[in-house]
């Protein structure tokens, strides 16, 4: 029997990504199939501030449906980004940029960059889903556990309420309960050790010149502050200092609904002084002027989960953050999409199969794009942390190097397209043989 009710779990960008996917490869093969959405808030989240789409994400977003919501939007759908700009905040040099356009100017694919809220995001996907009849979101519905009995999977909410499914996927972030209560009991995610600070300012408040077009990452030894304009009319200016932050101070530091005012005022004003501490000496005016606006910070401590854990059981599939998150590269989003497409397509193709046939071929597609993603990541990341001045000259006079040797890489991955990746054909008897022999995914992958 096929599947017919998919139950995903998570309503952020890889949860409606994958519904939408799955809506979209699934419906002409089973047509009465059922995908429902569960979200934890009763409200979509605007926590996350604004997000880079690079190429890929715009061409993913674009295959799902939702890139033409979003342009709807108008000046709320984001801005266009050709190229993140690379500065010293030390001397105000240029050091080098990210480019998302391709040599005759017109991208990759046909797509360059874009930022966006991350709410903006949200709410056209959301009015995607609404356009299938097939798929439908539910709010405050925050998961606590799950079994999988036979041929189903019985998922549990905070308020009692349950959820019988064919198969279920856990696209619920990166402290997901699907992966630490389900699927890969224990397995929690891991402070990094770097945060955001991250705010948006109206350009209008600024008065000094901005040194940059769209979008720029401007690096010190006390961190990168990111500033770049959100908006297609770049009214709004998304701020983020990218520091190293201790855990400790994440615990104090955390804002919570309810909170006393005078704690609250106390935790502001000291995510204040932490900015203007690290920023207040830029080369640049337009910097020194932003850390002195008498603006609210907001603390985003960025967790992962390293490689090797498990990703699924017999009818429950992690994707996105849940089973991969990493330290945020220029990609963002798009490896929760790839994941939604790539999926998708690997269940559109054994539809007949039980979920596990199509868990272990996606699987074996994935880990290892993901692993290297994953140290490619990591190692960049750990450019963000307090460095001394003889390191962090260092790092501005190779910096140029580094872009010109990863230049062919970025090319790649943004010319990558996860609806034409080839699906293997496995034979059936080729899937009972290595079903019954226990072939792990390592195994496997050689196989096909």
């Amino acid at each position: 029997m096929p599947v017919r009710e998919i139950l995903v779990l998570g309503g952020g960008i890889a949860g409606i990504a994958s519904a939408l996917a799955l809506s979209k490869e699934l419906c002409p093969i089973i047509p009465d199939v059922k995908i429902r959405v569960f979200e934890r808030h009763e409200v979509p989240s605007t926590s996350g501030g604004a997000i880079n789409l690079t190429p890929v994400a715009q061409r993913h977003l674009a295959h799902l449906g939702i890139l033409d919501e979003l342009d709807k939007m108008g000046p709320d759908g984001g801005t266009e980004v050709d190229a993140i700009e690379i500065y010293s905040i030390r001397t105000g040099r240029a050091l080098g940029s990210v480019n998302f356009n391709d040599k005759s100017g017109h991208g990759y694919k046909g797509y360059k960059g874009r930022r966006v809220t991350r709410i903006a995001l949200l709410l056209a996907m959301i009015a995607t889903v609404e356009k299938a009849t097939n798929v439908e979101i539910e709010f405050g519905k925050r998961v606590v556990g799950g079994e999988e009995k036979g041929n189903k999977v019985v998922i549990h909410f905070g308020d009692g309420s349950t959820a019988m499914g064919d198969l279920a996927l856990g696209c619920d972030g990166v402290h997901s309960p699907t992966r630490t209560r389900i699927v890969d009991i224990g397995r929690r995610s891991e402070y990094t050790g770097i945060s955001f600070l991250q705010t948006t300012i109206r350009t209008a408040d600024l008065k000094s010149h901005i040194h940059f077009h769209t979008s720029a990452l401007n690096i010190s030894r006390y961190g990168s502050m990111l500033t770049s304009y959100c908006d297609r009319d770049l009214d709004e200016l998304f701020v983020a200092a990218i520091i190293e932050y201790d855990e400790d101070l994440v615990k104090q530091n955390r804002l919570e609904y309810g909170q006393e005012w005078r704690a609250q005022y106390a935790i502001k004003m000291a995510f204040r002084e932490e900015v203007r501490d690290r920023f207040s000496k830029s080369a640049f005016e337009c910097i020194r002027e932003i850390v002195q606006l008498p603006t609210d910070w907001f603390l985003y401590p960025v967790y992962q989960v390293p490689p090797g854990g498990k990703w699924y059981s017999d009818r429950v599939l992690l994707l996105g953050d849940a089973a991969h998150a990493m330290p945020p590269r220029d990609e963002s989003a798009a490896y929760a999409l790839d994941d939604a497409i790539l999926f998708a397509r690997t269940l559109a193709r054994y539809p007949y199969r039980p979920p596990g046939v199509s868990f272990r071929i996606y699987e074996s597609i994935r880990r290892e794009p993901v692993n290297q993603a994953f140290k490619a990541s990591t190692k960049r990341w750990d450019k963000n942390r307090d460095t001394g001045a003889l390191k962090a000259s260092l790092t501005e006079w190779t910096l140029p190097l580094y872009l010109r040797k990863t230049k062919d890489a970025r090319k790649e991955a943004w010319e990558f397209d996860a609806s034409e990746v080839p699906i293997p054909q496995i034979s059936e008897e080729q899937l009972a043989f290595d079903w019954a022999s226990g072939m792990d995914s390592s195994e496997f992958e050689r196989e096909i």
